[in-house]
């Protein structure tokens, strides 16, 4: 399944920048909810698998060990960057440290903590996007549009892809509580997320934030992901031909690239093909070494291409075919180097964390 991460991840730099030799692949709000459904499917795996009940402190604990540390890199390097241009330019710099200074004065204290928090801890940044900030008196307010705000509370996000880890992390809290349940209770909350979804594109609220920033709606990608997995709960021990497990993928990869120039290029189909096919590509892969590896590239690729887009920009570096293919290359080889010092020293950590767990369950 590496493969199709690190697909998704590339159409949300290609999203960010420009098409890379021509081709938008599936569109950077596709891209996340189905991140989502993959999510769903890697976490009712672990969590039924790997992670015993009664772990939900380690489970817990070793997501964020997964997710922060990528993300306080690139948190302090583009906080670094944005000094530097601060001080290196003949004219206010663009940046979000330049916003906080600029509407320090106007941010009364739990406005400016709330900022500070959501730019640390992650949570809270999809909230941004609800939000706006009111000059007379610092405070916040609800926004149905925070595009009709000035300024954008979401300037202030120094990393702000990283809203969709904010949604993550809320999952994260409630899998163990969620994704050991029947599946006729799955099925239902499905229901239930689908119809606040069809509301939301029936409504006045057929807009961004709400058509996928909404966390209630949006866990219904999360959701699908728990049914793929229960699919293939029924089918892993079947013995489907090689031929099948590689057309499926094949044509996943295919539908993802190539999407936009489908006659059937309908979301709802997309993501219903997706999520059905997720189990077959789950058992091709899940032993393959270069898959593990290729898909390890897809969040550190994802957190990371913003700020590279910042110093490519700034630098003025010559373009390889176009912005969105210099990115690219950018972006997979700065993650190379973050999975290599910072990656897979931690991953070890979180493994012997885990090892030590289920020693003590067994003693």
């Amino acid at each position: 399944m590496g493969i199709i991460r690190f697909i998704l991840a590339i159409s949300v730099v290609i999203t960010h920048s420009s098409p890379a030799f021509g081709v938008s692949i599936v569109g950077g709000q596709m891209a996340v909810q189905s991140f989502y459904i993959i999510s769903g499917f890697y976490m009712s795996l672990i969590l039924n698998e790997k992670y015993k009940k009664g772990s939900h402190k380690l489970f817990i604990s070793n997501r964020f060990l997964r997710l922060y540390p990528i993300y306080w890199c690139v948190l302090v390097l583009t906080i670094i960057w944005c000094i530097i241009m601060i001080y290196s330019s003949n004219k206010l710099a663009e940046n979000s440290l330049m916003t906080f200074i600029q509407y320090f004065h106007t941010l009364n204290s739990p406005t400016f903590i709330y900022l500070v928090l959501s730019n640390i801890f992650v949570f809270g940044q999809d909230i941004a996007l609800f939000l706006g900030l009111d000059q007379s008196n610092g405070g916040l307010f609800f926004t149905e549009n925070f595009r009709l705000t000035n300024p954008h509370l979401h300037t202030f996000i120094f990393v702000p892809q990283a809203w969709t880890i904010g949604l993550e992390l809320m999952f994260y809290l409630i899998a163990p509580f969620l994704l050991r349940r029947k599946t006729w209770l799955i099925l239902l909350l499905i229901t239930l997320t689908l119809s606040l979804k069809l509301f939301i594109y029936n409504s006045a609220f057929n807009h961004d934030p709400w058509t996928y920033r909404f966390f209630p709606a949006e866990l219904l990608f999360f959701l699908l992901g728990k049914i793929s997995y229960d699919i293939y709960t029924k089918i892993r021990t079947f013995q489907i031909p090689r031929v099948v497990l590689l057309g499926t993928l094949l044509s996943v990869i295919l539908v993802t690239v190539f999407y936009f120039w489908l006659p059937f290029n309908k979301p709802y189909l997309y993501f219903t093909g997706f999520f059905i096919a997720l189990p077959l590509i789950f058992i091709l892969s899940k032993k393959s070494k270069i898959d593990t590896y290729i898909g390890e590239l897809s969040y550190p690729i994802y957190i990371s291409h913003v700020f590279l887009l910042m110093i490519i920009q700034s630098l003025k570096i010559p373009f390889i075919e176009s912005k969105g293919t210099t990115l690219i290359i950018f972006s997979v080889i700065f993650s190379i180097l973050l999975n290599v010092f910072i990656t897979n020293k931690i991953e070890k950590f979180r493994q012997k964390r885990v090892l030590k767990f289920e020693e003590k369950q067994t003693n």
